[in-house]
């Protein structure tokens, strides 16, 4: 079972939010300035690490890291929360473009049940 989640993320710049899918090894979303998030995650012991490719929209975009990138750029965010309570509101860290920290939160929306034929 997957769930819909709130996301609110603060760099050094800035803060921003949008919204993501997190299920089945999957993590899918959009951010608050139409950057899409595309990525994949495993689950060993009580964590839960992955990597999401992170696509600027068509107009750019100033990172809350401070960094601008043109349209169209392609780059890595590499986590690694606590399975279970990732969810709790508290901040947890990330690694953004070029390497710069920031800082995540969530909030699960709702639990999205398996589709069933």
């Amino acid at each position: 079972m997957g769930a819909f989640y709130i996301m609110k993320y603060f760099g050094k710049a800035g803060a921003g939010g949008g919204t993501l899918y997190i299920g089945k090894g999957v993590v899918v979303g959009t951010d608050i300035q139409g950057a899409k998030l595309d990525g994949t995650y495993h689950v060993i012991g009580d964590r839960m690490r992955g990597v999401v490719k992170m696509t600027q929209p068509a107009s750019g975009s100033t990172l809350v890291t401070g960094q601008t990138l043109p349209p169209g750029t392609v780059f890595d965010l590499n986590f690694d929360f606590p399975a279970h309570s990732f969810a709790d509101g508290r901040p947890y860290p990330m690694t953004g473009f070029g390497g710069e920290p920031l800082m995540v939160t969530f909030e699960k929306v709702r639990d999205l049940p398996d589709e069933r034929s």
